[in-house]
């Protein structure tokens, strides 16, 4: 059926509003992308900014939901924060991602959504598996070592 759906025909606005960015926090669950960006955002508020937060688990919960663990379920996540990040950063916003986005071509179609219209700055947060399980605090690595979560 979305094969019959079609962008409606209407003016786009094409103004950029000078400013605007995306800082882009990856890397695995549980290595503290999230906590970072908690603690980046209240800097940038602090200075003037208008921040929003686009993070994983939150855009999975509203605009996501349903979406697995597969490579397209995973694309089509990061496909849909890139590019609400790149709205936001058209409009002259900050926005701080923090998103497992494991493969570099969907980080590349966000990344070039948000140049289109202002800066986008890619952080790896890196922490090893073991590490990342021990602070699991969703209980996700003990499903996925159980083979309970497929392509985790």
């Amino acid at each position: 059926m979305t094969d019959h759906i079609y962008a409606a025909e209407h003016p786009e606005t094409t103004h950029v509003r000078p400013g605007g960015f995306t800082l882009w926090f990856t890397g695995l669950s549980g290595s503290g992308k999230t906590t970072i960006a908690h603690l980046v955002g209240p800097e940038l508020d602090r200075r003037g900014l208008v921040v929003e937060y686009l993070d994983g688990d939150n855009v999975r919960m509203h605009l996501s939901k349903g979406l697995g663990f597969s490579k397209e379920d995973r694309d089509t996540h990061v496909e849909r924060v890139g590019w609400v990040a790149s709205r936001i950063t058209r409009q002259g916003g900050a926005v701080i991602t923090a998103a497992i986005s494991p493969y570099a071509a969907t980080r590349q179609q966000a990344r070039d959504w948000v140049e289109s219209v202002g800066t986008f700055v890619e952080v790896f947060i890196k922490a090893s598996v073991e590490e990342c399980a021990r602070r699991d605090v969703k209980g996700l690595y003990a499903k996925a070592f159980a083979g309970e979560i497929k392509g985790f």
